[in-house]
């Protein structure tokens, strides 16, 4: 019997987000061909209810924080290393940019292909001293990774016009979502239309400049439906209710039905000032909205401007309002829009096309002869340094759904998704 293939995805952290919603499509789609595992920071989380749902092991990395903290990110090397030495996976893929640069430090002279999927490159969403710091980082661990792949075509060009990446490394494989025939049927258009945003309130989404955009003159009709959570919240609260919206504007929280809030909204709405490619976007447009969103990032590769949507400038909340202004002044031509959203998700943004691209790069990597990286992890990561960092009665914390290691890292749950 031949053995299957086995694939450990790894995220920073499992709560809700763009990049767990991806390692969670990736698990579904893939988890018939290969052993699949899941590595995060939980216990608890989107990604954790997902693996537990699809009856995929995970594993909460408890020293793996999205802040730099240089003792809990050697910890979590250590506890990634570990993880890889127990599980031997064939391919680690990597999510989000601190558990991409970690994971490929600890994994340098392993015997493992991997893969760092970029949701967004963060040097993008910076400025200055720190943009250069982070595109140096990222220069400087590329050739830890077999590949990585861009989700837009717009991060790739960015990747190279930086050099963070030799251009034979690089891929571009889009999101993809599952998609119904036929969207929801919405009949015609209604006097106070109701507008969704799908994000967690947090940067870069700018939900303040879309409260903003709300309060301008000729667009009192519209309601808004802010679907997610996030450190944001309170600010967000107090300027809804500065700005007089308090009976327009719901905050509806983290959610499990966004599929049927989705087909009860006119339309959707993602100000933001970096991006990827939004998952958010492209469910909006497969449930038939029309999208209205930032110019930034790979979105403008989703939404094609006056076809499915409109895209707007970053940080202006003048054309934000100018955009919903139009949508409700043309809503034959708005439903137009929503229709066309969800055909071009059905030609070019279907899951099934994104995971039958991931199965063949990493079936293609798994044919060649593995290279040897350069950079390699330095001694702590083997245990043997001076008997702290790297000693082998350290205890990982790892919890696996239907494996208790200790009754306390034990996670999972039979509901949620991400």
């Amino acid at each position: 019997m031949i053995r299957r293939p086995r694939l450990l995805v790894l995220v920073t952290l499992a709560e809700a987000g763009g990049a767990q919603t991806f390692a969670g499509a990736l698990v579904h789609g893939l988890r018939a061909r290969y052993d699949m595992s899941v590595g995060a920071h939980g216990p608890g989380g989107a990604l954790v209810d997902t693996c537990a749902r699809l009856g995929v092991p995970f594993y909460h990395l408890q020293n793996l924080t999205r802040d730099p903290h240089l003792r809990l990110d050697i910890a979590a090397a250590i506890e990634i290393r570990r993880l890889v030495e127990r599980l031997q996976p064939d391919v680690v893929q990597l999510n989000s940019s601190k558990a991409a640069l970690i994971a490929r430090i600890a994994l340098g002279r392993t015997a493992r292909r991997v893969v760092y999927t970029v949701h967004g490159w963060a040097f993008l969403s910076r400025r200055g001293v720190s943009s250069a710091f982070f595109a140096a980082t990222e220069r400087l661990a590329s050739p830890l990774a077999d590949a990585i792949v861009c989700v837009s075509a717009h991060d790739r060009r960015e990747a190279e016009a930086r050099g963070v990446a030799h251009p034979e490394r690089l891929r571009v494989i889009h999101n993809g979502v599952a998609s119904p025939a036929e969207p929801p049927q919405r009949g015609s258009w209604p006097e106070r239309p109701l507008l969704v945003c799908t994000a967690r309130l947090a940067p870069p989404k700018d939900l303040l400049l879309l409260l903003d955009a709300l309060a301008e003159p000729g667009v009192e009709a519209w309601r808004l439906r802010i679907i997610g959570d996030g450190p944001d919240r309170a600010a967000i609260e107090e300027r809804r209710d500065a700005r007089g919206l308090r009976d327009r504007v719901e905050l509806l929280g983290e959610r499990q039905d966004v599929a049927q809030l989705l087909a009860l909204a006119d339309a959707f709405v993602l100000p933001t000032r970096s991006e990827g490619m939004p998952y958010s976007i492209l469910e909006a447009m497969a449930s038939g909205l029309p999208v209205v969103a930032s110019r930034v990032g790979g979105v403008p590769e989703e939404v094609v401007d006056g076809v499915t949507g409109l895209v707007v400038p970053p940080g202006d909340p003048r054309a934000l309002a100018a955009a919903l202004r139009r949508l409700h002044e043309e809503p034959n031509a708005s439903r137009r829009m929503g229709a066309a959203g969800h055909a071009r998700v059905r030609e070019h943004f279907r899951l099934e096309t994104m995971v039958e691209r991931y199965d063949l790069l990493f079936r293609s990597l798994l044919s060649e002869e593995l290279p040897r990286r350069a950079l390699q992890p330095q001694t702590w990561l083997h245990g043997q340094d001076d008997g702290r960092a790297g000693r082998a009665d350290i205890p990982v914390h790892l919890a696996r759904v239907g494996e208790s290691f200790s009754p306390t890292d034990r996670v999972g749950g039979d509901s949620g998704g991400v």
